[in-house]
């Protein structure tokens, strides 16, 4: 499964332990694509990484598509 960069930076955001409180036409797609679930009723009002989101996360690092950590620039 090939994910954009806003897709991937989505999901290396949220991680683990955090949701979408507002979802948004990205995070409807991951939705649609199971890679994140909604919760919270009808309206999903929150969004929630899966583990096949994780899977992607983690085959995108392994890539070398995206990077998790980011040093903070030095000023």
């Amino acid at each position: 499964m090939r994910l954009g960069k806003r897709q991937l930076a989505l999901l290396r955001g949220v991680g683990p332990t955090s949701a979408v409180v507002v979802p948004d036409g990205t995070t409807r797609r991951l939705c649609d694509l199971g890679l994140m679930k909604a919760h919270g009723g009808e309206d999903g009002s929150f969004a929630a990484v899966t583990p096949a989101g994780l899977r992607a996360l983690a085959d995108a690092v392994d890539a070398g598509k995206i990077g998790l950590f980011k040093m903070p620039d030095k000023n």
